[in-house]
């Protein structure tokens, strides 16, 4: 047993009732489960609601509502064509409609309440320019009013640049000589000359030619020895 849960459950600390407070505040999942995009979160709240329904308008998903039928247990959206509204089974929509439809209220309560949000692959069938968006609204300071963070991972190459993530927020996953992962951050990788990575540097270009590790040693397929 961690030694916080032993102390949360005998004791009555104050510090340590914050503490676990906090962790049980914090919001996680992974998209490596297929099946998790189907797993919808609804808000009674209008304003949350509304929140939502106005980041998939930007987003591209031009929807004017989503419901619940608990009669027929089934999501629907809905859109308004020429003044008249169609309903679509939650089944029916994109890939990318149902990730966003699972990933945005998780957002939008961690933003509202100030929580830490932890999603492993949320690039998952998402345009880069989605996942941008979605991390721009933790960098908006008129939505994120009460700091709540996104710690998420990724494989996706065109978020890491210096116009969206400083050094210190971009971390790497590389697999040591043991087979185990080492774990570290842009801003701790030197130069030559022992300094820092210049915070005005192409990171993905960069990444891709191997000045940061924490990719795929490819030589053998790419002098065609797997395939000879």
């Amino acid at each position: 047993m961690p030694y916080l849960s032993f102390l949360a459950i005998n004791y009555d600390i104050p510090a340590i009732a914050a503490v676990q407070k906090w962790f049980e505040s914090c919001i996680i999942q992974s998209y490596a489960v297929t099946d998790l995009d189907r797993r919808i979160m609804m808000f009674d709240e209008p304003e949350s609601k509304k929140l939502i329904i106005k980041a998939l308008n930007d987003l591209g998903i031009d929807i004017s509502n989503y419901r619940y039928d608990r009669e027929e247990m089934r999501i629907y959206t809905e859109r308004i064509i020429d003044g008249k509204t169609y309903s679509l089974p939650f089944e029916a929509e994109s890939d990318r409609t149902r990730k966003l439809l699972a990933v945005l209220p998780m957002m939008i309560m961690a933003l509202r309440d100030g929580r830490l949000v932890v999603l492993d692959e949320l690039d998952a069938k998402l345009h880069p320019k989605l996942l941008k968006y979605l991390i721009k609204m933790f960098k908006n300071k008129n939505l994120n009013k009460k700091g709540a963070q996104l710690l998420f991972t990724s494989h996706d190459m065109s978020t890491m640049r210096n116009t969206v993530f400083r050094r210190d927020e971009i971390w790497f996953a590389a697999i040591d000589g043991t087979h185990g992962s080492k774990i570290y951050s842009l801003y701790d990788i030197r130069n030559a000359d022992d300094s820092h990575v210049n915070n005005k540097s192409a990171y993905d270009k960069q990444y891709l030619e191997g000045r940061y590790g924490a990719d795929p040693y490819l030589k053998n397929m790419l002098d065609g020895g797997a395939f000879s």
